[in-house]
């Protein structure tokens, strides 16, 4: 079965593990004081309307009310890969103009090599295979190699990234 394709390529936004709303996550990721503000201050400073945004799971949690009105609030097209904390029914997101994308995305880049988008971690990794997962926040797992990318907000300055720049230190272009 061929997988969807999506318009992702180099200068596409890239972010992870928003969790909008969940009460408790900042204090389980020692997340500063007025993170949900800073995420969407960055997000926006950073993303125009009509840029593409992959969102590799959890956007958001708690009132179906909250996250109608988050989703008009954020700069670009948003493309969503459902997380463990992502739900609600596709039909729901679908509503908020959110294209749903599967878990795991393969993705073959034009350096050769092949990413693999996920909410959590795929182990193990074929050879010149980079996986772009969230799920593990700012916890390292031991068992994950350096071909696995961390894209949780805690570990990228609580700010989308281009895939461009997630991958220049693995000299991808």
């Amino acid at each position: 079965m061929t997988q969807p394709q999506f318009p992702f390529d180099d200068q596409t936004w890239i972010i992870s593990d928003t969790h909008f709303f969940h009460e408790n996550i900042g204090r389980y990721c020692d997340r500063p004081d007025g993170w949900q503000e800073t995420i969407i201050e960055n997000w926006n400073r950073l993303i125009q309307p009509a840029e593409i945004v992959f969102h590799v799971g959890d956007l958001a949690l708690g009132k179906k009310e909250n996250i109608e009105d988050l989703a008009p609030l954020l700069n670009g097209k948003l493309y969503l890969m459902r997380g463990n904390h992502d739900r609600r029914s596709n039909d729901f997101y679908q509503g908020l103009g959110i294209t749903l994308v599967p878990d795991p995305y393969r993705m073959d880049h034009p350096s050769g090599w092949t990413l693999i988008f996920s909410h959590r971690p795929i182990v193990p990794l074929e050879p010149r295979v980079l996986n772009l997962q969230g799920h593990l926040h700012n916890s390292p797992a031991p068992e994950l190699c350096a071909r696995h990318v961390n894209l949780c907000v805690e570990v990228r300055d609580y700010r989308p990234w281009r895939l461009s720049e997630i991958l220049t230190p693995y000299a991808i272009r």
